[in-house]
């Protein structure tokens, strides 16, 4: 291995590990990447990015301009008795799948001379004085500082939240049809919601969060549960009716929570899903993910360029984080509430269509400002 002690070690390489790997890099940090998969590879994510981070993604060396995105300006909310909503974005945003964006992030990193360990898994770390002692299936690395990035679900001796009493169920489909290019749609049913909105490639996203226990009604059987729920919203029923699915079966990721996380924990600094309860409606949740690791960079330069001390280093990332998160996670989480309540989704569609106000206020909460 090149370096034998990394100024920076991350476990995860999703958009917050791969986008941090790449602002250290660009300072020319020694930067350890650890990534389960192999690059490409499909996740269950909406692919809907806010234009927020279309400036940041540039900055990093994605040329968006040259990928031909579609806009996203629109968005349509529509529910089971078949009341729908539009309004346009001020500030709207774009489509791109993660098998290419996050293949584009992963061959910036290597370009900058990041140590992108594909295929490898992290077993467990180890403090010791002032390095971290890193376990992997590849070998055992040091390294300075270490940032986890690998999402929801901790392993080894990683900080493990207390679990909340509820989970959730992901579900992601490609598909072909026709839908409007400048829109995103959320369509609501019980216990959950689905979104629909053109990516690259001349495909859509179809991904949708459903609560695990009305899964487990039919006996965990998604064909089940999207004839017998979904297919009530008379939207989805067209969509599932008459749309070409891509994938032979559907993407799935299960167990997800939404439970409460810390920024930093025993000196390990968490980013992206790893950090926080980023639900999906606190307003675009890839955003949030690149934002986390922007603001951890700039902490971790003033640390290795000695501004500042560790302890400074930990509690700068906390302030920071807090100040972006926090009130966006707890909004996000009442705009859930509304979303996936089948007694109150009604109502709040019907509320949204009489009130510009309000459709212009939920469109805000969840949408950051560009960084």
């Amino acid at each position: 291995m090149e370096h034998k002690i990394f100024d920076c070690t991350i476990i995860g390489g999703g958009l917050a590990g791969l986008s941090l790997a790449i602002l250290l890099a660009q300072k020319k940090y020694a930067v350890l990447l650890i990534e389960k998969k192999t690059y490409p590879y499909h996740k269950v994510c909406g692919e809907y990015i806010s234009n927020e981070s279309w400036d940041f993604l540039v900055r990093l060396g994605i040329p968006l301009d040259q990928l031909n995105l579609p806009q996203i300006h629109e968005v349509r909310i529509t529910g089971v008795d078949g009341r729908e909503v539009s309004e346009k974005m001020t500030l709207g945003g774009f489509g791109i799948s993660r098998f290419t964006l996050d293949k584009l992030l992963a061959e910036q990193a290597k370009l900058l001379g990041v140590t992108l360990l594909e295929s490898t898994t992290c077993t467990k770390y180890e403090k010791k004085a002032d390095q971290f002692e890193v376990n992997t299936s590849t070998g055992i690395f040091n390294s300075r500082l270490l940032v986890a990035g690998f999402g929801r679900h901790a392993f080894g001796n990683f900080y493990k939240a207390k679990k909340e009493s509820e989970n959730w169920i992901g579900v992601k489909y490609h598909i072909d049809y026709k839908v409007p290019i400048q829109q995103i749609a959320l369509h609501t049913f019980k216990d959950g919601y689905a979104g629909i909105s053109k990516v690259d490639h001349q495909r859509y996203c179809l991904c949708y969060l459903v609560r695990a226990s009305l899964l487990k009604t039919y006996q965990n059987k998604i064909p089940e549960l999207e004839k017998n729920e979904l297919c009530k919203n008379p939207f989805l029923h067209e969509i599932f009716t008459h749309a070409s699915f891509l994938y032979e079966k559907p993407l799935t990721v299960s167990n997800i929570t939404f439970d409460i996380k810390k920024p930093v924990i025993d000196d390990v600094f968490y980013i992206g899903d790893s950090a926080g309860a980023i639900a999906p409606l606190t307003g675009n949740g890839m955003s949030n993910a690149m934002r986390s690791a922007h603001l951890l960079s700039l902490n971790i330069d003033d640390f290795l360029a000695k501004r500042i001390s560790f302890t400074q280093l930990k509690t700068n990332y906390t302030t920071s984080w807090n100040q972006a998160f926090k009130k966006r996670i707890n909004k996000g989480r009442l705009i859930q509430h509304f979303f996936c309540n089948h007694g109150l989704t009604p109502f709040f569609i019907g509320l949204m269509k009489q009130s510009k106000w309000l459709r212009k206020m939920v469109i805000k909460q969840t949408h950051g400002e560009r960084f």
